[in-house]
């Protein structure tokens, strides 16, 4: 694994990491920026060079601060809608909760909305613990849903191996806030290959990191 101090510079200066998560699970690359450094270009890289479905990230105990659900316990309280909650072939249940938008941007899908509902999104949850209250309300009354930027959730590393988990679990042992943004890396009909990823990494200069990588530092 790169040194972490290497890692969290290139993370905070608005640079993405590329993390694989597991042989035998989704078998898939993200590229992965914090979102207290994202900007218009960080969506637009996500958008055109990962190519996937751009997503904002965080802990389960902001989101639980928050009020926020899994998608998958919204559906199951409508009885008809719960015949839609199954599980994807790696197992795991989703990590999506729901989708939002800033009260301020436009249609809410272009690089410059989406890079300031995110923005506006590492706001609330980087105030969530010393002004929980005040950081809610703000969260309430400035963002509105249906939007264009899914939030995930966190289940944990240790109850779940997703991106989501995996980047959530980097933010901590980095130090930096539960705060990430992340998508796919697509190539010709599926995902992009591991190995294409790779060189894809060195070739732009960016960190490649593996799930185990990630889960050792965890539990050192």
């Amino acid at each position: 694994m790169p040194k972490l101090e290497e890692v969290k510079r290139d993370l905070e200066s608005g640079i993405p990491v590329l993390i694989y998560d597991f042989d035998g699970r989704e078998q898939e690359v993200d590229m992965v920026f914090y979102a207290g450094a994202v900007s218009w270009k960080s969506v637009k890289t996500l958008r055109t060079l990962a190519g996937g479905l751009i997503c904002y990230a965080t802990g389960k105990e902001e989101a639980e601060l928050l009020g926020l659900p899994f998608q998958v316990d919204i559906l199951r309280s409508n009885q008809l809608l719960s015949r839609l909650v199954k599980r994807p072939r790696y197992n795991d249940e989703p990590a999506f909760s729901i989708w939002v938008n800033y009260v301020d941007t436009g249609t809410g899908i272009s690089d410059q909305d989406r890079a300031r509902t995110i923005s506006e999104l590492h706001s609330i949850v980087a105030n969530l613990r010393e002004k929980r209250e005040s950081a809610r309300e703000i969260f309430y009354e400035n963002f509105y849903s249906p939007g264009h930027v899914p939030i995930l959730i966190s289940r944990g590393i240790r109850n779940r191996r997703g991106h989501t988990e995996l980047s959530i679990a980097l933010a901590e042992v980095l130090g930096l806030e539960r705060s990430m943004v992340f998508a796919e890396m697509l190539g010709e009909k599926t995902s992009l290959e591991k190995n294409e990823a790779i060189k894809f990494a060195r070739h732009n200069g960016f960190h490649f990191l593996e799930g185990k990588e990630i889960l050792q530092e965890v539990v050192a």
